[in-house]
């Protein structure tokens, strides 16, 4: 599912959190209607995380986040996080969106990727609307997300995929005792890198916790 103001979805605003999983939540209901599995990446696994959490659903038998940061704990670190959402956020909206794909792939968390991994990846983003990322960038900054951890704790459907290289969300966790489970030869975005890894282990999963 495209998310709000991205791909198929570009037309479709949201605010916050509540109202896109709210959002998620009548697509869901009008085009499955059996049990199913929610797997969400990045942004989208904090979507699909806070609407496990917070949004009643039957026929929810479990999520599975990939790469998805579970909130921040310190009002420091939201306002800090805010700020940095906000300036990518202007960036999108005022500048070639291709020009700062190639800067947003310089971060961090992308570092394992090499040059030909980083093209692909603007390649495939180039198409969307700056003006409507910076749109969901603000909606959904992770400056808004409440810290998730009590609430994750009483969770035994939940589960997280992390790429081995992935050092940030590795420490998130361990430090947090996430039930995660790792993606061999992988970084961040692991089901585009280690595609077959990531489909064996989601198979798994499901199989393994099925009705």
């Amino acid at each position: 599912i495209d998310l709000p103001f991205h791909g198929q979805s570009e037309t479709i605003c949201c605010d916050d959190f509540n109202e896109v999983c709210q959002q998620l939540h009548n697509t869901l209901q009008a085009q499955i209607d059996r049990p199913f599995y929610l797997v969400g990446y990045s942004l989208g696994g904090r979507i699909a995380l806070h609407y496990h959490l917070f949004q009643h659903n039957p026929l929810l038998l479990g999520t599975i986040v990939e790469g998805a940061n579970i909130g921040l704990e310190t009002e420091n670190q939201r306002q800090a996080r805010w700020q940095n959402d906000v300036t990518w956020a202007d960036r999108f909206e005022k500048e070639d969106i291709k020009e700062v794909l190639k800067d947003w792939y310089q971060q961090a968390v992308f570092s394992d990727l090499d040059f030909a991994k980083k093209q692909q990846l603007i390649q495939k983003r180039k198409s969307n609307n700056g003006k409507k990322i910076a749109q969901m960038l603000k909606s959904t900054s992770l400056a808004k997300q409440p810290f998730l951890l009590e609430k994750i704790k009483n969770q035994n459907n939940l589960y997280f995929m992390i790429g081995e290289r992935d050092q940030k969300f590795q420490a998130q966790a361990k430090q947090y005792q996430l039930n995660y489970q790792l993606i061999e030869n992988a970084g961040h975005n692991c089901h585009w890198e280690n595609h077959i890894n990531f489909t064996q282990l989601l198979i798994k999963i499901i199989k393994s916790t099925s009705i």
